[in-house]
């Protein structure tokens, strides 16, 4: 299985959470999700999970970097990595991942404030984009 990648914009980290965890809630069963944030957002991540999604409190990590102990230690799981930040940092994230041999998914979590490409062209480079209400395939967007 490749990694399926996602993409949405965000105004801020809890919006991105949210858009995110939405998914992962509605969507996918079995995998374990780690959370990578340009800026350390650890507190407000687990305020978010405890107030709105409790049952996925066994199933997720946090690291402002993805650690290769997480994904080498659990090699049998599905990942979900959710990155999140500027777009440059995005890019960076997703370039170790694209290398790494963990299975899943990447939900790629632009700050929208800070794009420099279109956001047409962003969404091209993937394969599905979620908003707050779901997901909406490419080919029903109007770009």
């Amino acid at each position: 299985m490749k990694k399926i990648k996602l993409c949405c914009f965000t105004v801020n980290y809890t919006h991105a959470c949210i858009i995110a965890n939405n998914f992962i809630n509605k969507e996918l069963e079995n995998v374990k999700v780690i959370y990578i944030n340009e800026k350390n957002e650890e507190k407000r991540l687990k305020n978010i999970i405890s107030k709105f999604y409790k049952k996925m409190d066994d199933k997720l990590f946090y690291t402002q970097w993805l650690n290769e102990e997480i994904t080498n230690n659990y090699t049998k799981e599905k990942f979900v990595f959710v990155v999140s930040g500027k777009e440059s940092f995005v890019n960076k994230v997703n370039k170790y991942i694209d290398i790494s041999n963990a299975k899943g998914y990447v939900i790629n979590c632009y700050y929208i404030f800070d794009i420099q490409e279109s956001v047409k062209e962003i969404i091209q480079r993937h394969d599905y984009y979620i908003n707050t209400t779901g997901i909406v395939k490419k080919e029903f967007l109007n770009l």
